[in-house]
């Protein structure tokens, strides 16, 4: 069974889309096995932790039968097979020598091997014969144990590093075995297992995987509010963990936890008077979205909640002439901000230019309708995809305005091709709507795209995707019809595209269940699909990465 035939099944199992990296964790766990992918598929979580490993309850006979070949080993058997379990499916003699030093590893291994739970591979590398052993060797271990182990398969990661060997410790392995030992307490571990979180969050963001970022950050901040960290350090872990979350979002329950967790590094960074953690925790919130390129002067509503965000950050950071070198550039992004939010005139370009920051003069640019094309070079060089998405797209705006068709559609061009790979949520968003965007400017309406670009943005602010989607319907000239989704389709596809099954969507949008069921028949004739699972597959999903 591949990844493909893997998420199919859990997705008929469960109604809705699993995110990969859990799709992923199960095809390990469970040998890629139909039949035993099966047996658990009911106990998964969509909406569940994609960074830790999740609990299981095993088929009750394949777990007795690996239980009595436990039983059947001797000491050095079972200390050896706990601690591989540990590790990984696979693991290095030297690790397990430095998990088990009271431990004659190589008499235990003999007898694993006996057993038929653990064989040679290359190398001094060994492995389980099956997923299963090893998941029933693990579970087997109590807590403490456990945790025990992870602490010095963590110490041991590290002398090997600090050796030069070929085995150095990966970030994510680090982050994994310092949080699990941080189970025993002490300041010491859980400064370890912060170190390492953070260390994994931010490889992680660099990478492009938000959703990872969000969870090692979120990690790190839990264990430093247990080890007493001061309000603005933990703050500002919480802050970035937000951020990343709000990036990887795809969903409005995943966009509401990012912003929770600013909302509370913006009152940590508030109780301890720390202008910086709560300048970032506002910033976090993201910008005021554009209504689109084709929407002329149609603005999208103000949220409330980013507004005070902003309010609040304004008038903790000093004034312009006062701003301490360090926070120059925050009071220029949180005024750019603030003036985008409510709609008000923006004159800071020269404290943009001032501060040295070339993201600072990009916001101010943005907000003072400046030189959009210095905007682009300045985000192009910065390498940031959310403020390119947002040079582009006010480019792109500016040349429908002046009726530079050619020129628009090569922004457009330029800024749907930033939705390629894994991008943050708000340049999907923008993206698929340049790329729907683009569609019309070139007489050919695509109703498939326009309603990717909804969705995309329902997951970043739901209140300003409706308006730029009745913005690039109404440019376009589309108010539903035959070739086109109708306003209440939209909304019954949005909610289709959650997985949320058609009694709860009547239940959402106070319709009877038969006519949800009609709209979701009008759209899959409309769309050219037969299943919801080929709609998900078409609209590309916003599963996340």
């Amino acid at each position: 069974m591949d990844h493909e035939q893997a998420a199919k099944l859990l997705a008929e199992r469960l109604g809705r889309q699993v995110p990969p990296r859990l799709v992923e964790q199960l095809l390990r766990r469970t040998d890629a096995d139909p039949a035993l992918l099966s047996a658990v598929a009911d106990q998964v979580d969509p909406d569940g932790d994609v960074l830790h490993r999740i609990p299981l309850r095993w088929p009750p006979e394949q777990v007795a039968a690996v239980r009595a070949t436990l039983a059947g080993l001797g000491p050095h058997g079972r200390a050896v097979t706990g601690a591989g379990a540990v590790i990984g499916r696979e693991f290095d003699l030297a690790i397990l020598e430095g998990a088990c030093p009271d431990v004659d590893v190589l008499t235990g291994l003999e007898e694993a091997e006996e057993a038929g739970l653990v064989r040679p591979l290359a190398g001094q590398v060994f492995g389980f014969v099956r997923a299963m052993d090893r998941e029933v060797c693990y579970d087997a271990l109590s807590t403490r144990a456990r945790a025990a182990l992870h602490e010095r398969v963590a110490a041991a990661l590290v002398r090997l590093g600090a050796l030069g060997g070929t085995r150095a410790a990966t970030v994510p392995e680090l982050a994994l075995h310092t949080a699990e030992a941080a189970a025993l307490g002490g300041a010491e571990r859980l400064d370890a297992a912060v170190a390492a979180s953070a260390a994994a969050g931010a490889a992680a963001a660099d990478e492009g995987a938000h959703d990872l970022a969000a969870g090692y950050l979120a990690q790190a901040a839990l264990f430093a509010g247990r080890a007493g960290w001061a309000p603005g350090q933990a703050g500002r872990l919480l802050a970035a963990g937000g951020t990343a979350r709000l990036r990887a979002a795809a969903t409005a329950g995943a966009r509401e936890a990012g912003r929770a967790s600013l909302l509370g590094a913006l009152r940590l960074g508030l109780r301890a008077g720390d202008p910086g953690l709560v300048a970032a925790a506002a910033l976090g919130l993201g910008p005021r979205p554009s209504a689109g390129a084709l929407a002329g002067d149609r603005t999208t509503p103000a949220d409330p909640v980013r507004l005070d965000a902003l309010r609040q950050a304004a008038a903790l950071l000093p004034s312009a002439g006062a701003v301490p070198p360090e926070l120059r550039s925050a009071a220029v992004r949180v005024g750019a901000r603030l003036a985008l939010e409510t709609g008000q005139a923006f004159d800071g370009l020269a404290d943009a230019r001032a501060s040295g920051d070339p993201r600072a003069v990009a916001e101010a640019l943005l907000a003072a309708d400046g030189d959009l094309d210095q905007a682009v070079r300045e985000a192009v060089a910065l390498h940031d995809p959310e403020l390119l998405c947002r040079a582009y797209d006010r480019a792109a705006a500016a040349a429908v305005a002046a009726v530079d068709r050619t020129r628009a559609a090569h922004l457009l061009a330029a800024l749907a091709a930033l939705g390629e790979g894994r991008p943050p949520a708000f340049v999907r968003w923008y993206a698929q709507r340049a790329a729907a965007e683009l569609a019309v400017l070139r007489g050919a309406p695509d109703a498939a795209a326009t309603a990717r670009a909804l969705v995309a943005g329902e997951a970043v602010d739901p209140a300003a995707a409706a308006t730029a989607d009745a913005a690039l319907r109404e440019f376009g000239g589309r108010r539903g019809g035959p070739d086109g989704l109708t306003a209440r389709e939209r909304e019954v596809l949005a909610w289709a595209l959650r997985g949320t099954p058609a009694k709860e969507i009547a239940e959402g949008l106070f319709l009877g269940e038969r006519t949800v069921e009609t709209h979701l028949a009008s759209i899959y004739r409309k769309l050219g699909v037969r299943t919801r699972i080929e709609l998900i597959k078409k609209l590309g999903g916003n599963s996340g990465a």
